[in-house]
């Protein structure tokens, strides 16, 4: 009678385990990024695909961003320890989009600054690792490179002492962010080819891009894409991440829209679509972004 109940128990636990791998696989989740080393203080950017392998549809957000508030980023530090990154704000939803079989959900998602400050503001190895519902990717292993001189350990400082710097480049640029703005005048001063500044004048230019209201001040102002085409000029060549180039592109595209010059927009978009049709490992995460971008300008 023993050996029946454990035979009876095995075999319950097979067909557990069965189903548990038939369930993980009606879901990939997979993650990305342009590299593996970052400098202190420069933001990390991953790239994520939902995609429903299952007969039946899942509800997910329109993108995978830590905003959307369906997906999870658990991140391991050097010490150990986990933490789930906590997004500034949460984006309203108007509504879930459905995927049925063979759709997928992606692109970019920005983890490097949270409700909880900094998450990688230490010299050391990462573990990244997305989860929706019961469904996890494999790990995304990151290191964070030591500065390697007086120099690199003053732009960390810039950034990693600043908590307005990392909501500054969350927000995408802000006017009433006086400290953050007085980071990026130094930054731009002592060291103008520096990446980490790079990214801060890629938030300054899509922030006056825009027209916007100093809630401090409780002054106006209109968008200045005069001076954010100036700007975005300048970094659309540098050698920066691909989701920044992304967001470098699509501003000067916008701005160029909006300035009338609309065969402009579309030449710099379609460069950039020929620069990403290389990056075998990021076209995907971001190319049907682009293509919308595209299409939107005719």
């Amino acid at each position: 009678m023993a050996m029946k109940i454990k035979s009876f128990l095995i075999a319950v636990m097979w067909l557990m385990s069965i189903s548990l791998v038939l369930a993980q696989g009606d879901v990939t989740i997979n993650l990305a990024a342009d590299k593996t080393d970052f400098l202190l203080g420069e933001p990390v950017i991953v790239y994520a695909t939902i995609t429903n392998n299952g007969d039946e549809p899942i509800k997910v957000g329109p993108n995978v961003s830590p905003e959307e508030d369906f997906c999870y980023y658990m991140i391991t530090g050097p010490d150990g320890k986990t933490r789930t990154f906590s997004p500034v704000y949460v984006g309203d939803r108007a509504e879930w989009t459905i995927l049925n079989r063979g759709e997928s959900v992606g692109g970019g998602a920005r983890i490097f600054y949270g409700g909880e400050g900094y998450y990688f503001a230490q010299p050391g190895d990462y573990g990244v690792v997305l989860e929706y519902e019961k469904y996890k990717s494999d790990t995304l292993n990151l290191r964070v490179l030591p500065a390697r001189n007086s120099g690199e350990r003053e732009q960390a400082a810039l950034i990693l002492d600043h908590p307005e710097v990392g909501l500054f480049l969350m927000l995408e640029g802000s006017d009433e962010l006086e400290d953050a703005r007085n980071q990026m005048d130094t930054l731009v001063r002592k060291y103008p080819d520096a990446i980490v500044t790079s990214h801060l004048l890629a938030a300054e230019a899509s922030n006056l891009a825009r027209p916007a209201r100093n809630f401090v001040t409780k002054k106006p102002r209109k968008a200045d894409f005069k001076r954010s085409i100036e700007i975005l000029n300048r970094l659309k060549d540098k050698d920066l991440s691909v989701y920044w180039q992304y967001k470098v592109v699509g501003t000067l595209s916008r701005c160029y829209v909006e300035t009338g010059k609309t065969d402009s927009a579309k030449v710099v978009l379609e460069n950039f679509k020929r620069k990403l049709e290389s990056n075998n490992k990021l076209a995907p995460y971001l190319m049907k972004s682009v293509d919308q971008r595209i299409r939107d300008t005719r």
